[in-house]
């Protein structure tokens, strides 16, 4: 084992402990070697990179103490003519190893989007939701995948195998591996349809309005009575995976010079009205349509919601 990994280490232990004392997070736990994610991290001085001449931005990787370059599929090439600074090996728990290059690129911002015919941005609504995913408020609704009920079977049997073998046994640890891999499955494939999603939204408009969610509340286990129903809630809400959208959303903004606007969360967009701004009764999660008590407008909840937030995000963005 080169040096610069077990130094790197010790650099992580003292940020992770940096990070507690200062109260911005919690108090760093044990790695279990084949329960979580094993990483191994290089400096400049713990690899060699030698470009490829015939395709830019990829090469050869050799580690120290390795005399044999790694056999990597490179899934995007580096930005022409920069260096790799650190590169990290990781295994993930269904046995894949990945490589992450940390480089400096510079993302050129995207052309102003204005709404057609004028000079003023484009602004947009963006509403999450568990019927459909997006609601944008022209009345856009970007499918629910559902990967987890769409896997649950599949999943259900093999915990029944898994649960059938002996403990410390070949064959669980086989098992294991099968279900750790159809988990990473399901997790590629959710994070690739945020991305396509996330990156449309930010090519086709200026200002994006989003309601600023507080997940892990939404998420809070429920006691008593109707608990089941709360926790099928909540396994709907972790498969939508909300934060991670929110996520890409930020970053995506900042890079590509988009405006991000963030409402608070106790704006009651579902219940006002958007055309006569009169804020009805709470509604519950199953309604899906209803009627403004104040004008008698025939509201659909999601694209309401949507309307509400793209008018509050415009207002708060000129104030």
């Amino acid at each position: 084992m080169s040096s610069t990994v077990l130094q790197q280490s010790l650099r992580h232990l003292d940020q992770a402990y940096g990070r507690f004392f200062k109260g911005e997070a919690r108090y760093p736990r044990r790695k279990k070697k084949g329960r979580s994610r094993d990483t191994a991290t290089y400096v400049r001085t713990g690899f060699r990179w030698v470009e490829d001449p015939g395709r830019p931005g990829t090469g050869l990787i050799t580690l120290a103490k390795q005399s044999v370059p790694l056999d990597v599929r490179w899934s995007r090439a580096l930005p022409a003519g920069e260096v790799p600074v650190r590169l990290s090996v990781t295994r993930d728990r269904a046995g894949r190893y990945f490589v992450s290059v940390l480089v400096e690129e510079r993302i050129a911002p995207l052309p102003v989007v204005f709404v057609p015919g004028t000079r003023e941005p484009k602004a947009v609504g963006v509403d999450v939701g568990l019927a459909s995913l997006v609601i944008l408020d022209d009345g856009t609704k970007f499918d629910h995948p559902r990967l987890l009920k769409r896997y649950a079977e599949r999943l259900a049997r093999l915990q029944r195998e898994l649960h059938r073998k002996v403990r410390g046994s070949k064959n669980r640890r086989k098992v294991r591996e099968k279900i750790a891999r159809l988990y990473a499955l399901i997790s590629d494939v959710r994070r690739d349809m945020l991305n396509q999603l996330t990156t449309r939204l930010v090519r086709e408009n200026q200002v994006l309005v989003v309601e600023d969610l507080s997940v892990g509340a939404l998420m809070r286990v429920a006691r008593g009575k109707g608990r089941g129903r709360k926790a099928k809630l909540n396994q709907a809400i972790m498969d939508a995976s909300w934060g991670e959208l929110l996520r890409q959303l930020r970053y995506k903004c900042e890079w590509y010079g988009r405006t991000l606007v963030v409402v608070d969360r106790f704006f009651p967009s579902t219940r006002r009205c958007s055309a006569c701004h009169v804020t009805g009764p709470r509604l519950d999660v199953s309604v899906r349509k209803w009627t403004c008590p104040g004008c008698g407008a025939l509201h659909d909840r999601d694209v309401n919601a949507a309307v509400n937030l793209r008018d509050e995000g415009v207002r708060l963005l000129a104030a």
